[in-house]
């Protein structure tokens, strides 16, 4: 039978026990020579690292080639048993030696993982002891004890070259000798292993004083915040703006992620600072210039960015975007125009493709408020949505699903509706009746929870209904249902275009119209809790308002119009000014 005979070396008498035939195998180990016997002399690195036996084995042991990992010889170092001569050259070290704390690295089983650096100062005067005797530097000990709580268990991280900090932030002025630093090691040797030891010692320690918020925020501050200014304009955004971009995102990234994000990216710290500090400015006396020395931070590194796809993958650019969009809206009343330009800066984003679009992220709800955005503008300007709509988080159909998705459902199908609407290719008849039956599906088969906790019809003196809803998903997914049914009614193939049916036709329309508008203000209003709710009231008055003819509506529609630019900074003066002339309030050459 032929085979390698394999075997365990007996540290004591060399000889070899448990001798075992095995099969010929290339990853058989053969027995060390003689010349290799000093290896033998000392575990390998990776068995030590893993606190494993190692059978000493070369060129690999038996237990790496078993697990599959690097196996590192380990060299047994003698020391020299002969005098040094008098012309012996020595190496000077540094004043300031720097200790590796891989401790912790070799308990995780990776000695490169968090490695903390200490200055060691060395006091001239034991340079030729430390030469004499090792070439090893004394782990430093930290001047005051050691406290139970992990965190603060850590040593600090200190640069090099500079000296101690004390915990009150001040830094020693003195340097640490050598010696001291083996007297305080000892007595930290000795402490007690018992919790809240409170025995005292031959050294007593003197705590300095404490700050009395260091225990409940031992982060302060965790944001670059330069000024109490700075942190209103956080705190605005987070509880004033970031309800606008949420309305249909369970995990509200922009409320929560993204200021998280944002104490490490700055472009998106300032794009919050931008928008809060234009929304504060059109609400309030706030300065009107600030926000535009923030958003110009952001340009000065975004706009070069955008070229690259490393970019366009980014996350945290995304949401940046998406928040400059929003104060592009805002400002259309100041330059007198909307460019656009972030709105590109959206498509980007959008056009790199699924990859980075994965459902529950950041990149999916930056889409959806993206798309939103691109909605706003398709209806102001009667166009089709340009963003693209090939997504894999874009669902079209009826399955049961969560609220969340119910609404965005409802959005993906007012944008369809629009691009019917407002596209080049010439509409069919069966695509507007494909598309009616898509609005009567979702709803039908919509969660009941959809439904209004309270309703109250209009009576002669209000304009609109009562209509009262919980959640801002349930809002802005009924109210996009309202405005795809507007747009369907509008654009009604079966209504004739001569003869005399069309003028009953048309009164019917208008009939229709005018009660879907209704209920759309009526959400709007009596849900101003979220700020979109009267945005998307908005649109449906700048599309179809001109169909009211009593005064007192009107007067109804134009107050929600002057109390969204009012109170949340949404340009409206141009509608107004639209609806003025088409119901004869003024002339049509009046500007």
């Amino acid at each position: 039978m032929s085979g390698t005979l394999v075997g365990a070396q007996n540290r004591s008498t060399g000889n070899i026990d448990r001798i075992t035939p095995r099969p010929e195998d290339p990853t058989t180990l053969r027995m060390p020579s003689s010349e290799q016997s000093e290896l033998l002399a000392t575990p390998c690195v990776t068995c030590r690292e893993h606190h494993l036996k190692c059978d000493r084995s070369v060129p690999r042991c038996g237990r790496c080639v078993r697990a599959g990992r690097e196996c590192k010889l380990g060299f047994k170092f003698k020391p020299s048993k002969g005098s040094f001569t008098r012309d012996q050259r020595w190496l000077k070290p540094p004043r300031t030696l720097i200790y590796i704390d891989e401790t912790r690295g070799l308990s995780n089983g990776n000695a490169t993982d968090d490695i903390s650096q200490y200055d060691i100062p060395v006091d001239e005067t034991h340079a030729s002891d430390q030469r004499s005797s090792s070439s090893s530097a004394t782990p430093p000990v930290s001047a005051h004890p050691p406290q139970h709580d992990d965190a603060r268990n850590r040593p600090p991280v200190i640069v090099q070259g500079q000296p101690l900090p004390r915990d009150n932030g001040v830094f020693e002025n003195e340097r640490i000798s050598a010696s001291e630093v083996h007297i305080r090691r000892e007595a930290l040797e000795a402490k007690s292993t018992e919790p809240y030891d409170m025995r005292v010692r031959s050294t007593t320690y003197i705590p300095p004083p404490r700050n009395p918020l260091a225990d409940n925020f031992p982060n302060i501050p965790n944001l670059p915040l330069k000024s109490r200014t700075e942190a209103v304009l956080f705190r605005h955004y987070i509880q004033k703006l970031a309800i606008c971009l949420d309305l249909c995102d369970p995990l509200r990234h922009f409320e929560l992620v993204v200021p998280e994000r944002a104490g490490e990216c700055h472009t998106l710290l300032n794009a919050i600072f931008a928008i809060a500090a234009r929304h504060l400015s059109h609400t309030t006396d706030f300065d009107p210039l600030a926000s535009n020395r923030y958003h110009d931070e952001c340009l000065k590194y975004l706009i070069p960015m955008l070229n690259h796809a490393s970019t366009v993958s980014d996350e945290n650019m995304f949401a940046a975007t998406i928040i400059l969009r929003m104060l592009e809206e805002m400002d259309v009343p100041t330059t007198g125009q909307d460019n656009y330009s972030h709105l590109l800066g959206i498509h980007a984003f959008v056009n790199v493709g699924d990859q980075y679009m994965v459902p529950g992220s950041l990149s999916a709800a930056s889409f959806w408020v993206g798309l939103r955005q691109e909605i706003y503008i398709a209806v102001i300007t009667q166009q089709p949505v340009k963003l693209s709509l090939d997504h894999y988080v874009v669902d079209r159909s009826f399955e049961p699903t969560d609220d969340y998705t119910w609404s965005n459902r409802a959005i993906v199908l007012l944008a369809d509706v629009l691009n019917f609407c407002f596209g080049g290719n010439p509409s069919t008849p069966s695509h507007w009746t494909a598309l009616d039956e898509a609005t009567l599906r979702w709803s039908t088969t919509r969660p009941p929870s959809f439904n209004p906790f309270f309703y109250r019809e209009r009576t002669s003196s209000p304009a609109f209904p009562e209509v009262w809803h919980g959640s801002s998903c349930h809002v802005i997914g009924i109210q996009h249902h309202i405005l795809a049914q507007l747009f369907l009614i509008q654009f009604d193939p079966s209504i004739p275009k001569v003869g005399t049916n069309r003028r009953a036709a048309v009164k019917q329309m208008t009939h229709r119209i005018e009660i879907l508008v209704r209920e759309l203000c009526g959400i709007g209003v009596c849900n101003q809790w979220t700020p979109p709710a009267m945005f998307t009231a908005c649109m449906g008055i700048a599309m179809f308002g001109d169909q009211f003819g009593e005064r007192s509506d009107q007067e109804a529609l134009l107050d929600i119009l002057k109390r969204t630019e009012a109170e949340h900074a949404r340009p409206t003066a141009a509608i107004q000014q639209q609806l003025l002339r088409a119901w004869g309030w003024v002339p049509d050459d009046d500007e």
